[in-house]
């Protein structure tokens, strides 16, 4: 099993990007190494991204407290709707700024997931794992997040890095 650690050095701070194989499996391990505490986290999942990954990730928090909403990454879902639902999540399920969002799939769901995480309590941690190439490479790195509205895409957003960023090449 190879991995790279790399660290962006953003203006607000710096955070790792992990890229590798086994990585969903080893999540809390790779928490632990880079002090990201949490006891309670939303997983906002793409849809798209096999059963098995989500089960995986479950599996290595398996001594947090999880939650899962299921999102069907497209432009039109991009939206405050959706926004607004998470949100709802969060609130009823008693999350705290010590809590955490972590993001699984493409860079729809990366922006998305990121957005709420910058908005609720005016920030928790998020931890974003991209789960096709192109969220890998690019949405997934520099903090952008938003949606669309009905003037134009990422319209209402902000730059809200994340803890961590975990690539895993399977």
């Amino acid at each position: 099993m190879r991995i790279t650690k790399l660290t962006i050095d953003a203006k607000s701070g710096k955070y790792p990007i992990y890229i590798g194989n086994e990585l969903i499996n080893n999540t809390s391990k790779i928490l632990l190494e880079n002090s990201i505490a949490f006891s309670k986290c939303l997983i906002v999942v793409d849809k798209n991204v096999p059963k098995k990954n989500l089960i995986n990730l479950k599996k290595s928090l398996k001594k947090k407290e999880i939650f899962t909403y299921f999102f069907k990454p497209n432009e039109l879902n991009k939206n405050q709707k959706t926004v607004n639902q998470i949100l709802e999540v969060l609130l009823k399920k008693n999350f705290s700024r010590n809590d955490c969002l972590i993001s699984m799939g493409g860079g729809i769901t990366g922006d998305i997931g990121g957005f709420v995480a910058s908005l609720f309590k005016r920030g928790i941690k998020f931890i974003n794992i991209p789960t096709t190439l192109l969220s890998q490479v690019d949405s997934s790195i520099g903090g952008k997040t938003g949606v669309n509205t009905k003037y134009g895409k990422n319209l209402i957003g902000s730059f809200y890095q994340p803890k961590l960023v975990l690539s895993d090449t399977n």
